[in-house]
């Protein structure tokens, strides 16, 4: 019993090396001043496509649940919906970073929080895990830390909490609002978080915390003077048909004209 709880342990070590070391690469590009990229993925097709174009972090958002599934929000998505299309993305990758969003409700106690990030790090299927964080459950965010799981932080606006659409809005407007964000952030910081993800903060706020973290901050509606920038691959093609007011350009000139070139072969 002992001989394979020790074989594990090294199995599990071994996996962790990997995704550590990808981690730490990104790491210097960020010292060294470099701004990251990261976009979402659900498929292997658009993982490999992403990937050629030199993007840093794929992640597989539980945003799936609105842009594949057609729901309103992403409270729906389950963990086994989320380890099928992150073994889709994985199949497409060989050196961009994975990131992969625990879904609501499989990360509220610390056990079944790490249970199910062990899922993905022990299988080496991602080498960040992420999960929306607030002042109720930093407890869960330490504990992942100390048991060595890579972790993406979430703060600010927080979509899997969100129960109608006045939740999507700035966050940091009021002085004790911003001070509680900002003080969440140095904390997480300070705990070990890997990288920290922030939604929809006030530009100056965003800054601040990108300017006070070790930890890259990387960004959705937060401004551009933070470390590096958080897009759906679905609005960056024009092509989310959500109600949620858009970051982005939408844009699909391109994709109409291929898509009418091809009808016209049909004629």
């Amino acid at each position: 019993m002992d001989i394979n709880r020790n074989k594990w342990k090294k199995i599990l070590q071994s996996y962790l090396d990997i995704a550590m070391s990808k981690l730490s690469k990104l790491l210097n590009l960020f010292r060294r001043g470099k701004k990251i990229s990261c976009i979402t993925a659900y498929d292997a097709s658009m993982s490999k496509y992403l990937e050629c174009l030199g993007i840093d972090i794929i992640l597989v958002g539980d945003s799936l649940g609105q842009v594949i599934k057609g729901e309103k929000t992403t409270h729906g998505v389950t963990l086994d919906e989320m380890t099928y299309h992150t073994r889709c993305v994985k199949s497409g990758l060989k050196n961009s970073i994975l990131m992969v969003d625990l879904p609501k409700n499989s990360y509220n106690t610390k056990s079944k929080a790490y249970k199910n990030s062990q899922k993905f790090i022990s299988t080496k299927l991602a080498d960040l895990i992420k999960i929306e964080i607030d002042t109720d459950n930093i407890d869960i965010a330490k504990y992942l830390i100390e048991k060595n799981i890579p972790l993406c932080a979430h703060i600010g606006l927080l979509p899997q909490t969100i129960k109608s659409r006045s939740g999507f809005r700035k966050y940091g407007k009021s002085k004790n609002e911003a001070k509680q964000l900002y003080d969440l952030a140095i904390t997480l910081d300070n705990l070990g978080a890997k990288v920290i993800l922030i939604e929809c903060l006030e530009n100056s706020l965003a800054k601040k915390i990108s300017q006070n973290c070790s930890a890259p901050v990387i960004g959705i509606g937060s401004g551009s003077g933070i470390d590096g920038q958080v897009a759906v691959i679905y609005d960056l093609l024009g092509i989310s048909f959500n109600k949620i007011d858009a970051f982005y350009i939408n844009d699909r000139t391109l994709l109409d004209k291929q898509i009418t070139k091809f009808r016209k072969k049909l004629k």
